[in-house]
């Protein structure tokens, strides 16, 4: 690829900035440039988007607000009494696939209304892959992305189907919630899509997607007593979109995920040369980056630099955000450890 440009904030050893990097890569793809590819500047270092024509950061920042979805005026004053207000449609959060989340939760039914019985997933699977085969929708891609088919959980009201993992729901919050969040953040302040590239801006009160430890102050810490959030809007809605790349599959007990040790540990490699994002799926399922112990040599051979792994933290109630990265290979002693939001500073208005 002819043209090269380096991410500064979307950094190889950050779990947020891996998969922002990647949801970059996926929008670029088929919004901007088919050929786009995407490749590491090494070990603890930032992404390098690579396309057919020159990108600036602030030419990609433009472009990228450009695929928010549009959120309806927000009008002041008070509705008096009496008057009836026109009731206003939500707006789409996923725009490459648009339509995942239009379900209307049955009565029992769990809060997100992505997990539903078995036999509703496999039909929606078969709608959206005949779509795919007739007009080459993607939403089976991202359907089997998120709603794991193959694994059922068993509730009061029945067997429900799992989601992916990189979701962790705090208090009802759902994946259309988080992803609506983020994007309405986004929305509201256009230099956030621009942070999430360069130096990311930390906004007080947003919770994030459980995709970043840096994002949550324990009580302990604060003093007030009071836990509190101040994650990065931007990067979070371009992680949201690295998902399509995670496969969910299992064997009816047990569930799986591409780059997942059962729900718990997150590992991902870095490559040196430029992949397009069907390369990127490839390279992530293959076996040789969660195979012990490691083989240098093949490791060597796919392009691969270094391996991290995460793993996903507890909290009082739930689970929690992912947890700082950890270099597993190759093994070094002398890695400075990874602050992601260094230089980042922190907004202290809340734009919820």
């Amino acid at each position: 690829m002819p043209h090269q440009l380096t991410l500064p904030a979307l950094r190889s050893d950050s779990p947020l900035g891996f998969l922002a990097a990647l949801g970059t890569l996926e929008i670029v793809t088929h919004t901007l440039d088919r050929a786009a590819r995407l490749s590491w500047n090494g070990p603890a270092q930032p992404a390098a988007l690579h396309t057919t024509d020159p990108l600036t950061l602030t030419g990609l920042a433009e472009h990228l607000q450009r695929q928010l979805p549009r959120f309806p005026e927000k009008k002041k004053g008070r509705k008096k009494q009496g008057q009836e207000t026109e009731p206003v449609a939500e707006p789409e959060p996923r725009f490459l696939a648009p339509g995942l989340f239009d379900r209307e939760r049955a009565p029992g039914a769990p809060n997100e209304t992505l997990r539903m019985p078995p036999a509703a997933a496999h039909a929606e699977l078969r709608r959206h892959a005949t779509a795919e085969r007739e007009t080459g929708a993607p939403q089976a891609r991202w359907f089997a992305a998120l709603v794991n088919q193959l694994y059922a959980e068993e509730k009061p009201g029945g067997q429900y189907t799992t989601i992916t993992p990189f979701f962790s729901p705090t208090g009802r919050m759902t994946l259309r919630q988080s992803w609506l969040d983020a994007a309405e953040h986004c929305h509201d302040d256009p230099g956030q899509l621009t942070a999430a590239l360069t130096s990311w801006v930390r906004v007080d009160g947003y919770a994030g997607a459980s995709l970043d430890h840096h994002s949550t102050r324990l009580a302990a810490t604060q003093a007030d007593g009071k836990p509190t959030q101040h994650g990065v809007p931007g990067a979070t809605w371009l992680a949201l979109h690295a998902f399509a790349h995670y496969r969910l599959t299992g064997n009816g007990r047990r569930p799986r995920t591409t780059g997942w040790h059962r729900t718990t540990t997150f590992t991902w490699p870095i490559w040196r040369p430029a992949l397009t994002s069907t390369a990127i799926t490839t390279l992530l399922e293959h076996p040789l980056i969660h195979a012990h112990p490691r083989n240098t040599p093949r490791l060597t051979n796919l392009g691969i630099s270094a391996i991290y792994t995460t793993h996903r933290t507890s909290l009082n109630s739930s689970a929690g955000p992912l947890a700082t990265a950890q270099r597993t290979w190759p093994p070094t002693t002398s890695e400075p450890q990874a602050h992601p939001e260094k230089p980042h500073r922190t907004e202290a208005k809340s734009l919820a």
